[in-house]
Order: C-alpha cells, then sequence, then structure tokens
C-alpha cells in the first residue's frame, strides 16, 4: 500500500537509502535534510513524500520523493526512489511512480523528469524507466564525476503532458 512517511521513520528511510549500496554518504545526507524539510513544514509542496509498506503498520519497503521544478509550470521532478534491496523486482518500484504519475495527472502536470547516473551498476534502474515509457532526454558524460555520467528521462502526462 501507498502510504505517507511518519516522521518517526526517518532513519528507516535513510537506512533504506544506505542499504541499496548505491548512493555516497553525501546523498544519503542529502535524503535526510529533505525529509526533515518535509516533516518540519508538510504543508509546504516543495517535497511530496510517499512509502510502499505490505500494511498500514508495516515498515516501509520503500519511498519516493518529488516536487514541482523550480521556475517551470507544471514540470515536476522525481528526486528519490529507493526500494529495499530483497523487495526489488517486486513491484514496489512500480507501483511508487504508478502512484507519483496519477498523482500529478489529478494536479493537470504536464511532465515529469527524473536523472540517474550512467554508472553500469545504474543500468537496471534506466531500464525500469525505460520500461515504463520515459524517454531519455539527455546524457551528460562525466558530470558527477569522471565515469560518473547524469542520465536524464522524460514523460509527458495526461493531455497536458502532449
Amino acid at each position: 500500500m501507498i502510504d505517507q512517511p511518519r516522521p518517526h521513520e526517518q532513519e528507516m528511510l535513510v537506512a533504506l537509502t544506505h542499504a541499496t549500496g548505491f548512493f555516497h554518504s553525501d546523498e544519503i545526507e542529502i535524503v535526510r535534510e529533505m525529509f526533515e524539510a518535509y516533516s518540519t513544514n508538510p504543508e509546504s509542496d516543495e517535497y511530496e513524500w510517499i512509502v510502499y509498506r505490505e500494511n498500514e503498520n508495516a515498515p516501509p519497503l520503500g519511498f519516493a520523493c518529488y516536487g514541482p521544478a523550480s521556475l517551470a509550470v507544471g514540470t515536476f521532478d522525481l528526486y528519490w526512489i529507493v526500494v529495499e534491496k530483497n523487495q526489488q523486482d517486486k513491484k514496489v518500484g512500480s507501483a511508487l511512480l504508478n502512484h507519483i504519475e496519477q498523482d500529478l495527472s489529478k494536479r493537470n502536470a504536464r511532465q515529469l523528469y527524473i536523472e540517474t547516473s550512467d554508472k553500469p551498476q545504474y543500468a537496471p534502474t534506466r531500464a525500469f524507466y525505460e520500461r515504463r515509457g520515459y524517454t531519455l532526454a539527455a546524457h551528460f558524460r562525466d558530470y558527477y564525476d569522471v565515469g560518473d555520467g547524469k542520465v536524464i528521462y522524460f514523460k509527458a502526462l495526461g493531455e497536458n503532458g502532449k
């Protein structure tokens, strides 16, 4: 089930992020900072957070964070989508992404952008987005570091995205 994260789950979400083995310590700290900003001011629309859990009393098995792109009308960014390692390939990521797309369509959003790395370990991540209809919009080689490029995916949403 898709649910809102609870303030006391911050360290669980940080631990989920760390356990994937995909993110550096500074990136993991950004998860903590973004969640604190969300928890401190839940009325703000800067960040939307959702979690996937088996039932309302279960801990999160995955989470996503998304929000409106700065200075753009109807454009949103997916900042994070993280799924517990042993839950990957079990439709948790798909459920989170579907929920985001439905939410954004209700808001008349035009498009969603997602950025990821071009490192080989991210090949399954890129394939995940491509299977869900995302198009490669840009590829910046050596963006994050030498040998670590930035890949940006895009998807038009609903009637407003055409």
